[in-house]
């Protein structure tokens, strides 16, 4: 007889790619009609969870091991690299991945079972681009290492870096806080809106920069800031909306808030944002990154207690 998870994991797996209903099918061209979902495992507990993909379709987070204990993983060609005791927080095409160890003592890069110290032990690498370039923050600052050499960045808050070293961050400005983009030494404020309050997530190769400011409600409103333009991505009928993840597409992945109250997913695409639990994408956990083939990296909750790692491959 299968226990109570299997079965509550091949439901989730069935519930998760039902013909999308025909209202949400002509919502925007290009959207996926469904998706195909598969459970990443874990390395030999009962949860595991996703913290980012990259465009190969590989993705990283922490799963449990048989002892219970948390450990990092790289989930490579269907199958789940064991990190040890690593916690990554960015992969890059290459497959190396970014993250700190659980012993204290910094950052590093893994590369095919080696690790690469970044050389500061208060370092929090936040993101790794294809070339090798990390951003993230240490206790003076944020900072980009390039070739093992660190950079100091005059901003506040660091959030993501593409494959044209531009940094996204935020700045302290009087009375508030701003989104900003840094290149080559310049430092650009994006501006904010109501409460002089604004913040980045990430951006893509194009520049697009994601990130959030508040409503005059005082609600979070997912920005999308493009040519030197805000715009507001809207909502799925309520207050608010979070963004998770930008691809070179200019497709975000997103969490919103429906007209109910409840947080739904959402895929914005061509000024439309799309309810993606329409999809077959769950509403019980959480997206969280975004490729360029249009796969989304979640993490789900089959049933109480138990978190999995999934990846959804668009039909």
């Amino acid at each position: 007889m299968p226990s109570i998870l299997a079965t509550a994991l091949l439901a989730a797996a069935l519930t998760a790619a039902p013909t999308l209903a025909p209202a949400a099918a002509s919502a925007a061209p290009g959207v996926p009609a469904g998706y195909r979902m598969v459970d990443l495992g874990t390395l030999g507990g009962d949860s595991s969870y996703a913290t980012a993909m990259n465009d190969d379709g590989d993705v990283v987070g922490r799963a449990q091991g048989a002892d219970g204990t948390y450990r990092g993983f790289l989930w490579r060609h269907g199958r789940m690299i064991d990190l040890d005791a690593f916690d990554p927080t960015d992969v890059n095409d290459h497959g190396e991945v970014v993250g700190i160890r659980d012993d204290g003592s910094g950052a590093y890069v893994w590369y095919r079972g080696v690790l690469r110290p970044l050389g500061d032990a208060s370092a929090l690498p936040v993101s790794i681009n294809n070339r090798g370039q990390v951003v993230g923050r240490t206790d003076a600052g944020p900072v980009l290492w390039t070739n093992g050499r660190a950079r100091p960045l005059p901003l506040s808050e660091v959030s993501d870096v593409n494959e044209r070293g531009q940094v996204t961050g935020g700045v302290f400005v009087p009375g508030g806080f701003h989104a900003a983009v840094w290149q080559r030494g310049r430092v650009t404020d994006l501006g904010a809106g109501p409460f002089d309050r604004s913040n980045t997530y990430a951006l893509n190769d194009r520049g697009w920069v994601i990130g959030w400011q508040f409503s005059a409600e005082q609600f979070e409103r997912g920005i999308l800031w493009r040519h030197g333009r805000a715009l507001d991505v809207g909502t799925l009928g309520g207050s608010s909306t979070q963004l998770r993840a930008i691809n070179n597409r200019g497709e975000i992945l997103a969490s919103s808030q429906a007209a109910d109250g409840t947080a739904r997913p959402a895929l914005w695409r061509r000024g439309a944002l799309n309810d993606l639990s329409l999809a077959g994408v769950s509403t019980d956990g959480e997206v969280v990154d975004l490729d360029d083939h249009g796969r989304i990296a979640a993490s789900i909750r089959p049933v109480w207690g138990v978190s999995r790692a999934v990846v959804y491959y668009p039909r």
